[in-house]
């Protein structure tokens, strides 16, 4: 026996050789010693000499049949193997020797967890609680069961028992923790993953739950901060990069979202939700081949996935494909139109009344997720006795700002109102009056307003006589611009300079386009401006000035951030427009939006070299989004919180 003892002081001290010579010592004075064959199969195990331990591990068996210990080392060295089966059977036959052997409760529930046997392994793991009610291990076995069978919400009490008993275990915080963010408790989450840090700062898991948790509580720049921590410690997480390429997605840096979610597609190329997430980016900038490839992806690897869906059906309703885009469409609203996102602490419920088609009113930041529950109803799917069953709201907003594509929204639309007799906000009526080509009529007769001529040309005349005869029938001389239908932003918008340019130009099969007379609006100083105003119940706000060399004025492309003098003249403009456009500019600006007479709603526009306001375009699908805090353009941030400030009033009143 002091062999034996001798021989487990050398083992615990890492001194293996001469911890093994001292086992098969005592081994040769007793070769039925158990804890020696015991011992000295644990030290096999250890050593990754798999095949020599069970043998030891059957011989304690033989030795003492009617112990537990020898039944136990042999099921844990089975189920270290993945044969969960044998290693069931050993842990069972533990029990009815011993039926309080924490080690064999506890194992024999995750066996079966792992097996798949879930409704089993929660009884065992309940079997192990109520015997072992101080074992954490215990609790933090259910814990993982209830959460792969019940759900989230019914392994947060397993978690939080398993925390009381060992509040410095990592794996019961972290547990925890995530219970509680895929329970969409993340407050609480934030704060067991908060305590975890504490013991573990260098974990990639806490870091991950962490950011996880701040994005949830719309605290998307602490989140990234939190995420990039995750994936600096552990860069081999798929999941972590694609929780900090959706964060880039709320913060709109695309170039940054999609880096991440390509990270994440390297580490594991079938993780659908990152095909989803790459293709809505993708969508976002224009690259319509490489969104339709990551719709095609995902879809293949999820058929039902929604976004997909809906993405998919942008690019096909895109390129002409109509019957294609209604049979994605039709595949998701079909089976379910109202999709409700639940607010985080909701001081009103918003019934959104949006279309399936692109151009509808980007409200993320309208009405942010941590005041609002948006009800988003997909209305041209509505069924006639859905008014009814609607669930409770305050406000109904109607996001179908792009008069060009609600065309099948209007009857369904026009039924839920007239059954309803709510207020809208942004009624349908009005935004059908806001078409590129109806502009100029408007806007008629604001004093210093111009609104250049446009025409839409349908798909059908293009393809019979080509699009520069079109233009020239329609009475424009170049140059001119032309631009796909329901583009914004300057999404696809190319300028012809003469009409031999126009000969050669090529749009889409089967796609309406607009063409529109093209004013120079160059300034004295030799660079572009574009000037954005947006409309809260028609009072003037100004959102930005974007000033280019280029006469396609992009705020990405323009190099603003870089050059102190544009940003110090848009600071101007932000802090006191009526100053910097001049007091007659402004107020045309104004009414403008008392012309539009719509709720929410925009303009963009320049200056004509004579004073007039050039307006670009005036509808209601105008983007308003926060900077970056720490970022070259966050003196935005404040003027972006007065127009959602005063929106969100709109809704209180």
């Amino acid at each position: 026996m002091q062999i034996v003892t001798q021989a487990l002081e050398h083992h615990k001290a890492g001194l293996r050789d001469e911890a093994e010579a001292l086992y098969r010592q005592a081994l040769a004075l007793d070769p039925h010693d158990p804890t020696a064959l015991y011992l000295y199969g644990l030290f096999n195990f250890e050593g990754g000499r798999v095949e020599p331990a069970a043998d030891l591990f059957k011989s304690v068996i033989a030795a003492r049949p009617d112990q537990a210990e020898g039944y136990v080392a042999l099921a844990n060295l089975r189920h270290w193997q993945g044969a969960h089966g044998v290693a069931i059977e050993g842990y069972r036959q533990a029990l009815a020797l011993q039926p309080d052997h924490g080690g064999a409760l506890v194992n024999l529930a995750n066996a079966l967890r792992e097996q798949g046997d879930l409704g089993a392994a929660i009884v065992a793991a309940r079997q192990a609680v109520e015997r072992l009610p101080q074992s954490a291990a215990a609790h933090l076995t259910l814990a993982a069961a209830l959460l792969e069978l019940e759900g989230a919400e019914a392994s947060v009490g397993a978690y939080q028992a398993a925390v009381e008993l060992e509040p410095q275990s990592i794996e019961a915080l972290s547990g925890l923790a995530l219970a509680l963010l895929q329970a969409r408790r993340p407050r609480e989450a934030l704060e067991a993953a908060d305590a975890a840090l504490m013991l573990a700062p260098q974990s990639g898991d806490v870091w991950f739950v962490l950011g996880t948790a701040l994005n949830d509580l719309y605290q998307p720049q602490e989140a990234v901060a939190a995420l990039e921590r995750s994936v600096k410690i552990d860069p081999l997480r798929a999941a972590a990069h694609l929780n900090l390429g959706n964060t880039y997605v709320e913060l709109d840096q695309a170039e940054e979202a999609a880096a991440s979610l390509q990270q994440a597609l390297a580490i594991d190329p079938t993780l659908k939700e990152a095909h989803a997430s790459l293709a809505s980016v993708y969508l976002l900038a224009g690259e319509k081949e490489a969104a339709e490839h990551h719709c095609r992806l995902a879809l293949e690897l999820d058929p039902e996935m929604v976004g997909a869906h809906q993405n998919l059906a942008s690019l096909l309703a895109a390129k002409g494909d109509a019957e294609g885009a209604r049979r994605h469409r039709d595949q998701v609203y079909g089976r379910q139109n109202l999709f409700i996102e639940p607010g985080l602490n909701p001081e009103r419920t918003v019934l959104v009344l949006t279309t399936s088609e692109s151009g509808n009113v980007p409200h993320r930041h309208l009405l942010p997720g941590d005041r609002y529950t948006r009800l988003n109803w997909f209305i041209e799917y509505a069924t006639p006795d859905q008014t009814a069953s609607l669930p409770a709201y305050d406000a109904v907003f109607n996001a179908v700002g792009d008069a060009d594509l609600a065309g099948p929204t209007l009857a369904p639309m026009k039924a839920f109102l007239d059954a309803s007799g709510k207020r809208v906000i942004n009624d349908p009526d009005r935004v059908a009056l806001t078409p590129r080509q109806h502009l100029p009529d408007l806007l008629a007769g604001i004093p210093g307003v111009h609104a250049p001529r446009a025409a839409r040309l349908s798909a059908g005349d293009l393809a019979a006589t080509g699009l520069a005869a079109q233009v020239e029938a329609a009475g424009f001389e170049t140059p001119v611009l032309i631009r796909p239908l329901g583009s914004h932003g300057g999404v696809g918008l190319v300028r012809a300079a003469t009409f031999d340019a126009l000969s050669e130009m090529r749009v889409a099969a089967g796609e309406d386009v607009y063409v529109t007379a093209y004013e120079d609006y160059q300034s004295a100083d030799g660079w572009y401006r574009k000037y954005r105003v947006i409309f809260v119940d028609r009072h003037p706000f100004p959102y930005h000035l974007a000033i280019s060399s280029d006469w396609l004025v992009h705020y990405q492309s323009s190099d603003m951030p870089g050059d102190a003098a544009r940003v110090a003249e848009e600071r101007r403009f932000l802090e006191d427009p009526a100053s910097a456009l001049g007091a007659p500019v402004w107020e045309a600006v104004r009414q403008i939006g008392q012309r539009m007479d719509l709720d929410y709603c925009g303009v963009d526009f320049s200056l004509t070299p004579d004073g007039r306001v050039l307006v670009f375009e005036a509808n209601a699908t105008m983007l308003v989004h926060p900077e970056p805090a720490n970022g070259p353009l966050a003196h935005k941030n404040a003027h972006v919180e007065v127009i959602c400030r005063a929106f969100q009033a709109l809704i209180d009143r």
